[in-house]
């Protein structure tokens, strides 16, 4: 969507990867696990899909092909990548630049409800660079 502002529904149901799968490795197989959950997202009009983790389903994984990002303050927090997160040089370069800025950079568990109060949220990755998020929908509320 250009640099218009995306529009995500948090998946608790559905998820893209599972420890001990292959999350964190860049292979056609990751893709493939999102397509139900963004082609039901992509029809009620959001632009795409964030998951939470399949164990407590309320932390943070990605956005179906982007690293997720939440600021609140100075402070920017991602979920760390132990093993269902896929790393990227858009990732790290976000992160490095943000720390040679004085922002605070978390690679850690992000709680959903972190998400909903955050000030502002951004995904970045390889085809979608650096997207700003409009609205995030969680459990029907937007």
């Amino acid at each position: 969507e250009g640099i218009a502002p995306i529009n995500l529904v948090v998946e608790h149901e559905l998820h893209r990867a599972t420890p001990g799968g292959t999350g964190g490795v860049k292979t056609i197989g990751n893709y493939a696990a999102v397509l139900k959950a963004q082609s039901a997202a992509k029809a009620k009009g959001y632009s795409d899909v964030l998951y939470l983790d399949c164990v407590h389903k309320r932390y943070l994984e990605e956005v179906s092909s982007c690293n997720i990002f939440v600021v609140k303050g100075n402070v920017i927090s991602t979920p760390a990548i132990k093993g269902t997160i896929l790393p990227g040089i858009t990732r790290k370069s976000i992160i490095d630049v943000a720390q040679s800025q004085g922002f605070q950079v978390e690679e850690r568990l992000v709680t959903v409800e972190e998400l909903l109060d955050a000030d502002e949220v951004f995904c970045t990755g390889t085809a979608v660079v650096v997207s700003p998020v409009g609205s995030i929908t969680y459990l029907g509320k937007r």
